[in-house]
């Protein structure tokens, strides 16, 4: 009787299963790691916050260009992270057409998502001049050149396009007066035109019915108002002070009395390149409308560019009987009602 012998081999097919499924398993690794990594250092790409430049902010100004443009500038200035997970992201986001070109400021780590929402949105950056009261046109225009708008040419052909205050001022040869002092945010590249617009319209809104009521109460018209104003603002920068001034060149002028206002001297040597930083006996002779101790009255026109507390001074003084006020060299003056108490000021404060 014979007996069977056991075999030692395994079946075939079984391996060939097993050789199979590590096969999958293999392919499964190599297909998913690279997915893997991909996602890692696109979220790296996106969502970590990345700043490239050095300095606390910088300042991009974003043409329009096309999209591959926008992403090689932004990744040469250090706001994004080189890569090509730009144009995925805009694409995924459906964002690629609708970045806004303009002058944007980056500050700090942003992620990407941030960068392009500022882009989106159109969030340009605006630069803030300030614009003191009381300075003539002359000194206002140079601030916005050198804050990069327009040209000194350019400001001073604008400063005589008297249209834009016809209305108010029938007598103007120039915009002196009606440029209103005020901090400005003006996006890069704003004209020269569109700057004195804007100054202009700010000065045009302070003209309510109430004021324009005061003025004809007070007997002043628009010019009048602005020119009266104008001497305020130069005679005192005190906030406090300004409805007594107002009041002195009030009374004064109905009592016939010469205004005696230094910086109209001051105003007119200027014009004519003549001042040297302090007023002499002679220039109290100066012939000029424009010189308040030669000629009654107001002068002809504003000598500087009031603000709003200065015009509502000249359109609303403080009641009083002072006639007369010097500087007691702090900032601030004294008001006198006679002449006699003015001197004595005078001789207390100034000699």
């Amino acid at each position: 009787m014979r007996r069977r012998i056991a075999s030692t081999r395994s079946p075939r097919r079984p391996r060939a299963r097993s050789r199979l499924k590590s096969a999958l398993v293999l392919f499964g690794i190599l297909l998913w790691v690279p997915l893997v990594m991909g996602m890692v250092l696109y979220y790296l790409w996106a969502e970590v916050p990345y700043r490239g430049y050095d300095t606390p902010s910088i300042l991009v100004d974003v043409p329009h260009q096309s999209v591959q443009q926008v992403l090689e500038l932004l990744q040469e200035k250090g706001v994004l992270r080189e890569g090509p997970f730009g144009r995925i992201y805009l694409a995924l986001t459906r964002r690629a057409t609708k970045l806004k070109a303009g002058e944007y400021q980056f500050q700090g780590p942003m992620t990407a998502p941030q960068v392009f929402r500022k882009l989106v949105r159109g969030e340009i950056y605006y630069h803030r001049v300030t614009i003191p009261e009381g300075l003539r046109s002359a000194q206002i225009f140079p601030l916005f050149v050198k804050e990069g708008f327009g040209s000194e040419d350019e400001f001073g052909r604008e400063f005589l396009s008297i249209s834009r205050i016809s209305d108010l001022d029938p007598e103007a040869v120039d915009l002196e007066g009606y440029l209103f002092p005020d901090t400005y945010a003006l996006a890069k590249g704003t004209s020269a035109a569109e700057i004195v617009d804007l100054m202009v319209r700010h000065h045009r809104a302070l003209w309510s019915d109430e004021w324009r009521k005061a003025g004809q109460t007070q007997g002043l018209n628009v010019r009048q108002a602005v020119t009266l104003a104008s001497l305020i603002e130069k005679e005192t920068g005190q906030g406090g002070e300004r409805g007594l001034v107002s009041s002195v060149f009030h009374n004064r002028l109905k009592e016939g009395m010469k205004l005696q206002c230094d910086p109209t001297i001051i105003y007119a040597l200027v014009m004519r390149g003549r001042y040297r930083g302090v007023i002499t006996r002679t220039d109290l002779h100066l012939d000029s409308r424009y010189n308040t101790y030669a000629y009654g009255g107001l002068p002809p026109g504003p000598i500087a560019n009031p603000g709003r507390e200065a015009m509502q001074a000249a359109l609303f003084p403080e009641p009083s009987d002072y006639l007369y006020f010097v500087s007691m060299n702090n900032g601030r003056h004294t008001f006198s009602t006679s002449l006699e108490e003015h001197n004595r000021a005078v001789d207390r404060y100034q000699r």
